[in-house]
């Protein structure tokens, strides 16, 4: 029940930073994910690179609220993404994926009534979760591969050849599905 109480304000504290429009209390959120942040002792440093990764993805949802709508308001959804960021990649250090599974399946509960199988939608966000630094190692790996056979791959070449990159990245990923598909078969979950 911990576990779901965690998940929930989790999520209560993410979405309530994006309805937040004083710099001030922002100010106060900032400080409120370090402190955490040196609590559950997560490195300051790999926080920080982690936003630093997504800077361009902040950066282009800034530019296009600036088209859309005000400098002041792109400026503060940007500080919103980076708080939001920030708290996620501390929660993500302190928190399993078996732990979201089983927190996942407690809150869908009421699902049940519906004969909807909470315990396998657990399951599949807890794979999901999973397999994302497993999708960053097989890209890193593709592009290792790429730049020893010789290929430029700054953002344009990259982006003209995604074949190069996606192809395998595909074909990596169907045999990891299959391999996790063979794992539930033998451990009895899936009927084949």
């Amino acid at each position: 029940m911990k576990d779901v109480i965690k998940f929930i304000l989790f999520i209560l504290y993410t979405v309530l930073i994006f309805f937040i429009s004083d710099y001030r209390i922002l100010g106060i959120i900032l400080i409120i994910n370090v402190t955490f942040m040196l609590i559950s002792k997560v490195k300051i440093k790999n926080a920080i690179r982690s936003i630093i990764k997504l800077l361009p993805f902040i950066v282009f949802v800034i530019l296009l609220d600036i088209i859309l709508m005000s400098k002041e308001e792109a400026i503060l959804i940007g500080i919103r993404l980076i708080l939001v960021c920030n708290f996620t990649y501390t929660f993500t250090k302190n928190f399993t994926p078996e732990q979201l599974s089983n927190s996942i399946e407690k809150i869908l509960t009421p699902l049940k009534i519906f004969k909807i199988n909470t315990r396998d939608i657990g399951i599949m966000i807890s794979i999901a979760v999973a397999f994302i630094p497993i999708l960053k190692d097989e890209g890193n790996k593709i592009k290792q591969s790429l730049i020893s056979k010789g290929f430029n791959v700054n953002g344009i070449n990259m982006i003209k050849n995604i074949n190069l990159i996606l192809v395998p990245l595909i074909v990596s990923i169907l045999k990891r599905v299959g391999n996790i598909e063979n794992a539930f078969k033998s451990k009895g979950y899936i009927s084949e």
